[in-house]
């Protein structure tokens, strides 16, 4: 029996939480994030954004109130459900969220 090979250089953490995105001239829309990892974020949308689109985030994370800034690019978008964002600038202390939420599942697995 074959066993998918995860090719992810960074562990998905599946959560649902509060983020704020804005591209270009659009309005700041409110949405939640379904995963998050060192490299990037699955933000849930009905309207995502064309892929290659720069976006400004703001990220709330569970253990911390705070709104923490984030760049991305979109890689992957999907009609309806949501859309890939891939970091390309992240506040440090969200970096660290990240990789203790990660360290704190992969420890429970």
């Amino acid at each position: 029996m074959n066993t998918p090979i995860n090719s992810r250089k960074h562990l998905r953490v599946d959560l649902i939480n509060e983020v704020y995105f804005q591209a270009g001239r659009l309005k700041e829309v409110r949405a939640c994030w379904s995963d998050i990892c060192e490299s990037g974020i699955f933000v849930q949308t009905m309207n995502p954004l064309p892929v290659g689109n720069q976006v400004r985030l703001k990220i709330r994370f569970e253990a911390d109130p705070t709104l923490y800034r984030a760049v991305g690019i979109v890689r992957h978008s999907l009609s309806s459900v949501g859309m890939g964002i891939e970091f390309t600038h992240i506040h440090p202390k969200a970096s660290r969220l990240i990789i203790a939420l990660a360290d704190k599942r992969e420890t429970a697995d």
